[in-house]
């Protein structure tokens, strides 16, 4: 479908002359063998926005597997398959009605099976998503649980009595509003982190765990090589009911425990599901702390492989809807904090996009249209040069951007909606001022059909597709970018195999080496038998970089701006320039 020829994957040197070529000096010798996800390049697909393969505007795996030569011509080692079973699609398939089949919208199980089987052929792994801390209320055993206060499925979600009338805690959702529902037949309230049409799992019960195990053990007999695990670290919820304090209300401040329930359930579930197999398993590591987080994908304590922070995420997306001012001292702030080069045992991701916020390069990179397509390759330079796992959502390789909404009728998001009556509705702001921060943070922006070509629905499908099609199509698509050697699209291609042919870029210690308040970004890599610097200006203007004393550059083994030579203890840098060089 794609006409790709498969056969240059395995080209290992680069073609450009700025670019490295492979050598011996680019490895290191004696690397430890390390697990196949550290090494690994990994590629999000949000199936209902990827490719429509039977042409119902929906995209589905049989598209998916249609697309699968494009991935493996990028170079990705892995994909993450966003949420996918069956699903009454409240959330967009994050309300999970059965786990063993495969959502209706996006095919039948042989569909899976097929995209499977072709994704092995070409030596691409597979993980799915698996949504552990809460089912559909329409899951059978939801059905059964709130059937009767005697149903031997109760104890598989939080049941607790009213209080005063009231529900039996001010817990409030992560989407606004109260945790509980009241059921009025049986005359309690479950508890849901998220909608009311999620009700929350109890991991407490040894029956609840032993089903979602054999869930897990279900798909890997199938084959896939492990599992993203969304909102794991909500799991644990507090032995004793509490209320919050009136300043932790307005901020949703979780009501989750990420303390030693919390290891105890994770541990639990890598004895059962994950000992001695290479099962990959990355949690949503939402709200813990570094020492948290660090715990948790700690190798020794054998809980997960690794997991997403969101300490930097948040930073410009107050509220979750409202938005701030990206500011690179924190960028470079947390990726310090991320390298965790003081916790040899801890691996981390490394991620700018996923489905559940907006796009990178409207959110970090230039707001001037003449620099959009280099500043979106300078933060593929960043993220492909960091200690950690990367992972790339679809169409960040291309330079998609976010979408010119200007209605609020044009959003899908339910928490877009959500909000639009609590803050809109209620006169708390105006409607113009919330369209103008929705269209920055909305996650509707990363969930637009991906962009083919510039023909109809931009490649995606051949009738109207369930989401708007970014306008941009015509100019920012993969078919215009395949042929053209400067694009978006080909420079991740060259930073993918640049990162592969260099170890330091993968294991490397980390150490910043940016200028004092300065939109320089710059920082070393360094392992046994390489130094590598990276150089990266977050500006609109001309910036001069001096070369930490002592260092010289030996050769530049990667430019967003085709240079060729760096003379001299100093670099005067373009905007948005980045380069990669040994030292």
């Amino acid at each position: 479908m794609t006409g790709i020829d498969l056969s240059r994957r395995s080209l290992l040197p680069l073609a450009v002359g700025f670019w490295a070529t492979t050598s011996a000096s680019a490895s290191t010798p004696s690397q430890p063998r390390a697990p196949w996800w550290k090494n690994s390049v990994f590629y999000e697909i949000y199936p209902r926005s990827f490719q429509d393969g039977n042409s119902d505007g929906i995209g589905d795996f049989i598209g998916m597997k249609d697309r699968l030569e494009y991935l493996a011509e990028l170079g990705v080692d892995a994909i993450w398959v966003a949420a996918c079973f069956d699903s009454p699609n409240v959330d967009n398939g994050y309300d999970v009605r059965d786990y063993r089949k495969i959502m209706p919208d996006f095919g039948t199980m042989a569909d899976f099976d097929a995209f499977l089987a072709r994704a092995k052929q070409l030596g691409i792994r597979v993980i799915l998503d698996m949504v552990f801390n809460h089912t559909s209320d329409q899951h059978r055993w939801f059905i059964e649980s709130r059937s009767s206060r005697n149903n031997r499925y109760r104890d598989f979600y939080h049941w607790h009595d009213g209080k005063n009338g009231a529900p039996p805690t001010n817990w409030q959702t992560q989407f606004g509003g109260s945790a509980w529902t009241l059921d009025e037949k049986t005359g309690q309230y479950y508890l849901h982190s998220f909608e009311a049409q999620q009700p929350d799992l109890n991991w407490e019960n040894p029956e609840v765990r032993a089903e979602l195990y054999a869930i897990l053990k279900f798909w890997a007999n199938k084959g896939v090589d492990g599992f993203r695990f969304d909102a794991i670290t909500f799991i644990a919820k507090p032995e004793k009911l509490y209320d919050l304090t009136p300043e932790e209300i307005p901020a949703r401040k979780t009501f989750a425990d990420h303390g030693d329930r919390l290891s105890f359930y994770l541990k639990d579930m890598y004895k059962h599901v994950f000992k001695n197999t290479d099962l990959y398993s990355v949690g949503e590591n939402w709200g813990v702390s570094r020492d948290e987080y660090a715990r948790i994908t700690d190798s020794r304590n054998k809980e997960l492989s690794s997991g997403f922070r969101f300490d930097f995420q948040i930073k410009d997306n107050v509220d979750a809807w409202r938005k701030g001012t990206f500011h690179l001292s924190d960028l470079r702030a947390f990726n310090r904090d991320n390298s965790f080069d003081d916790h040899p045992g801890t691996w981390p991701v490394v991620w700018l996009e996923d489905h559940d916020y907006s796009r990178s390069v409207s959110r970090y990179g230039s707001q001037r249209p003449e620099y959009r397509d280099r500043s979106a390759k300078l933060l593929a330079t960043m993220m492909l040069s960091l200690r950690g796992t990367p992972f790339i959502y679809q169409g960040q390789e291309i330079g998609m951007t976010n979408f010119p909404f200007k209605s609020i009728d044009q959003f899908d998001d339910v928490f877009a909606h959500n909000e639009w009556r609590l803050q809109v509705e209620s006169g708390h702001i105006s409607s113009q001022e919330m369209l103008v921060n929705l269209a920055a943070t909305t996650r509707d922006n990363t969930r637009t059909p991906m962009q083919w070509n510039d023909g109809p629905n931009a490649g995606f499908s051949a009738v109207k597709p369930w989401m708007l099609v970014n306008p941009n199509f015509r100019t920012t698509n993969y078919s215009a970018e395949s042929s053209d050697p400067r694009s978006v699209l080909s420079f991740y291609k060259k930073m993918i195999r640049t990162r592969k042919q260099f170890p330091v870029l993968i294991h490397g210690t980390y150490k910043d080496v940016s200028p004092d308040d300065s939109q320089i970004y710059a920082y070393i890599r360094e392992d046994s038998t390489n130094r590598v610097l990276i150089a990266l200006n977050f500006s609109d203007d001309e910036k001069t970089f001096a070369l930490p004393e002592g260092e010289t550059v030996k050769r530049i083994i990667a430019s967003n701006m085709d240079r060729t030579q760096i003379q001299g203890s100093a670099m005067r840098m373009q905007p948005w320039e980045s380069v990669v060089v040994m030292i």
